[in-house]
Order: C-alpha cells, then sequence, then structure tokens
C-alpha cells in the first residue's frame, strides 16, 4: 500500500510539471493593431453629406486653422448678434451678406482681407461665375473664395446646420473644372481645390424673450494651378 501511493503522488508530481510547462509554452496572440483614427472635423463631417458627383479626386475636403483664426478675429467686431428688431436667428443657415443684423460688413470685409478672398462681398454668384463660368480667370495663381453663412446655434444642431451647407454648395462642386481649357487660353493648367469649413459659435446679447448663441459657419474653397 505504501508503495502504491507513493507512485501515485510520483505520478501526480509528473503530471503537474507537464501541464507547467504546457503552460510556459502556450503561444500568445498579439493584441490587433487598432483601426486607423477616422478623419474628423467640420469641412470632412460637411462632405460626409454630399453627392458622389460633388466629392470629385481633385477636390480635397480640410479643416483650416488660419479660416478658423481669421473667422474668430472677424467676429470680435459685432457688437451684438441679435437681428433687426429684436427677432430670433434664422432656423436655416442664412448667408450672412444677405442678414440684417449690426456689424455684419466689419465682420465681411475682415474675413475676406484676412484671407485675401477673392469675392469680396463673399456671394455665391460671384464665386460661382469666376470658379465655373470663368475658369480661365488668374488661371496661373492660386485663389481662395469664401462663404459665410448664420444660423441659431441653441436650437439647431451643428451637423443639421452643416447638412444645410452642403445642400448650398453641392451645385457649385459638382461643376468645379479640373482644367481650364477654353477657345481664349493659351496656357493649360489642371486645377486642384481644397474645401475648408469653421465653425465658431458666438454668444448672443440678452434681451427679454430670447437669449442663446449664433453659428457662424465659413467654407472656402481654394484652387491651386498646375501647368499641363
Amino acid at each position: 500500500m505504501k508503495l502504491k501511493k507513493i507512485a501515485s503522488l510520483m505520478l501526480a508530481g509528473v503530471m503537474a510539471v507537464s501541464m507547467l510547462a504546457g503552460c510556459n509554452t502556450t503561444s500568445v496572440d498579439p493584441e490587433p493593431t487598432p483601426d486607423p483614427t477616422p478623419a474628423t472635423g467640420y469641412s470632412v463631417e460637411m462632405a460626409s453629406n454630399l453627392s458622389d458627383a460633388a466629392k470629385k479626386d481633385y477636390i480635397a475636403f480640410e479643416d483650416n486653422a488660419d479660416d478658423l483664426a481669421a473667422l474668430e478675429d472677424a467676429l470680435g467686431n459685432m457688437s451684438w448678434t441679435t437681428t433687426a428688431g429684436n427677432t430670433a436667428l434664422p432656423k436655416v443657415v442664412t448667408p450672412v451678406n444677405g442678414w440684417n443684423a449690426v456689424d455684419t460688413a466689419v465682420v465681411v470685409d475682415d474675413f475676406v482681407t484676412a484671407l485675401d478672398i477673392e469675392n469680396e462681398a463673399l456671394t455665391y454668384g460671384t464665386m460661382r461665375n469666376e470658379l465655373v463660368s470663368f475658369k480661365d480667370l488668374n488661371a496661373a495663381e492660386t485663389v481662395k473664395y469664401g462663404l459665410l453663412y448664420v444660423v441659431d446655434g441653441t436650437t439647431v444642431r451643428v451637423n443639421k446646420a452643416l447638412k444645410q451647407v452642403a445642400g448650398e454648395i453641392e451645385s457649385l462642386l459638382e461643376q468645379l473644372p479640373n482644367v481650364n481649357v477654353s477657345d481664349t487660353v493659351t496656357t493649360r493648367y489642371t486645377y486642384d481645390y481644397t474645401v475648408s469649413v469653421s465653425v465658431v459659435n458666438k454668444p448672443l446679447d440678452v434681451i427679454d424673450w430670447y437669449n442663446g448663441s449664433a453659428n457662424f459657419i465659413a467654407v472656402t474653397v481654394t484652387r491651386v494651378p498646375t501647368a499641363a
């Protein structure tokens, strides 16, 4: 009996050692490599609301720190952000140059001057005409155009406002030309564009029945030529 007990103990010891050895040789799978951080920013978010026809391979969507700084600085000139007659802010994005509020002319002028924007009144019509209809205008130069919108920042979420902005500029982006070929051009250029979106929230002045903030949304389109 004693011999059997000793043999059983020895067998148990061998099995334990074997199990430990097996544990030491077990391979550990490496942790999976995380997916790359997805692109973020207002420019990319706005672009996500565009049709494929507006997202051409020669149009990039990237936030621009200079645009944001220029917008913040320009809005510093506004003494108040309620509309004339103390009416509420628009619930849909509205061009600042057509918005009846105090100091908007100064804001537009400062923003345009800081970024050397071609359409000085920030009008969509001028922007479209010069980039699409007169695509050979300043063909050899890098040019920048801009738009500036305002919307109620208290009740309208930024993602909804950006979707509205996408609807405003969809047609323009669909028509942006990749070349400047026309009957009057002697030198051919190919064009690449960068669309940048900046958003700044500005608190409203308190009035008796309304208090909140306004979101100002700037869109710039920069065209860079390359001699073909």
